[in-house]
């Protein structure tokens, strides 16, 4: 019987739910005040948003003394508007972040962690049908297991974005929910630390997420995301779980392709296993499917074309992007979680020599594409279905595998011609 990866979602420095940060327009970071006359100028704005702000939060029923105490009291940060601007050019190979991710060190500690909280792993488990590895994953890889929680003031951090920038409405959205969380008693103000970002405690929920899925799982009255291990890793439990989590179904299984494979499959449309099986698509290992196994439906993946691994994702790959929409973190999620029970090798190793695209890369890839008859669809500097599907496209008409990957091999041909 074919053995899944069974396991179960800031990682890229995103938190639960929160827009990803790298699939929006880039925006240039607001430079240092020229004068004392700009500094003013700027407070004032930020001023007149307090009082609009604080207006129309009394409007919807908030008490002003809440308001007065939540709002009136935010500070600019500028930092946090430089760092949610600030966009690297070139980003991490999906084999380093996976290399990173199970790294020797969180690997241990993570055993060590299943240890000593086996008696509340199990009675999450059983409460919200999560398994513990997959929970021990996200603890991990949000916070190295409570250690970087964040320790910047969000409120201002969210203030700042919905006065100024690219996120205003994010931010706006954000700072009603903070005040939903002190209306309702399930934190204190002092607890509101964490990143830039405005994500809090060891598995870095935004405010949106907190006030709808955090649980007071040890009943004292308080939902410590930030030191209550308990109301952490349930809390996580609870959103995987009312966000469709499957118990004991798997979340992705390593597969390999036949010669000719059709890469436009890759184009995330669902098939049952059986009809996968059909196209010649097989576990790694040799095995067969399970009669189970065959009944469910999955999607193909192939981060690095027919020169990585393949890999058949299911349901709840799918969930664990709803914590954090980045299909790397989902496959570190499952691998990590893979590797606390003494698994997660990948077979196929991934094409390590090859270079990846910067940001411009790959808008100028986008550009040349369109240019050449082979629309893109936009130039946004994302590699999504269209783009994938115009590279397709090009390396069918130059007689090359159609499997929609660009490294910086195939990106000089391309633009060469």
């Amino acid at each position: 019987m074919m053995r899944f990866i069974t396991v179960f979602s800031l990682a890229l420095a995103a938190c639960a739910s929160a827009p990803a940060a790298q699939n929006a327009t880039q925006n240039t970071a607001p430079q240092p005040p020229q004068s004392n006359q700009q500094e003013q100028t700027q407070a004032q704005v930020f001023e007149h948003w307090q009082a609009d702000f604080s207006a129309r939060a009394i409007a919807k029923g908030y008490g002003s003394d809440l308001v007065r105490s939540v709002i009136g009291n935010a500070k600019i940060n500028p930092r946090a508007l430089e760092s949610d601007s600030t966009q690297p050019e070139f980003t991490k190979p999906v084999w380093s972040y996976v290399d990173g991710v199970r790294s020797p060190a969180r690997l241990k500690s993570g055993q060590a962690k299943l240890t000593k909280h086996a008696t509340l792993f199990a009675a999450i488990q059983s409460r919200y049908q999560v398994d513990s590895y997959i929970l021990t994953s996200i603890w991990g890889l949000e916070s190295n297991y409570g250690n970087n929680i964040g320790t910047q003031d969000i409120i201002d951090n969210l203030a700042t974005f919905a006065f100024e920038g690219r996120r205003q409405e994010f931010g706006e959205e954000q700072l009603f929910a903070v005040l939903d969380m002190l209306k309702n008693g399930q934190v204190r103000k002092n607890q509101l630390k964490g990143s830039w970002a405005g994500a809090m405690g060891m598995t870095q929920f935004i405010p949106t997420t907190f006030r709808d899925y955090a649980v007071d799982f040890d009943g004292d009255g308080n939902q410590d995301l930030w030191k209550n291990e308990g109301d952490a890793l349930a809390s996580a439990a609870h959103y995987l779980s009312r966000h469709g989590w499957r118990f004991q179904e798997p979340i992705l299984a390593e597969v390999l392709l036949p010669d000719g494979f059709d890469y436009a499959l890759t184009d995330g449309s669902k098939r049952t296993v059986a009809s996968w099986a059909a196209l010649d698509v097989h576990p790694v290992g040799g095995q067969n499917w399970s009669t189970n196994a065959q009944l469910l439906d999955a999607k193909l993946l192939t981060l690095a074309g027919h020169k990585g691994p393949a890999f058949l994702i299911f349901k709840n790959f799918d969930v664990i992007k709803r914590y954090n929409n980045s299909t790397s973190y989902a496959l570190g999620i499952a691998i990590l979680a893979e590797s606390f029970q003494g698994r997660g090798q990948i077979v196929r190793d991934w094409p390590r020599a090859d270079k990846i695209l910067s940001l411009s890369d790959k808008k100028s890839l986008q550009e040349t594409l369109t240019e050449q008859g082979f629309d893109t669809q936009g130039v946004d500097g994302r590699i999504g279905p269209n783009t994938r599907k115009a590279i397709r496209a090009w390396q069918k008409a130059n007689g090359l595998p159609q499997d929609g990957y660009v490294e910086q091999n195939l990106f000089a041909q391309i633009i060469a011609q």
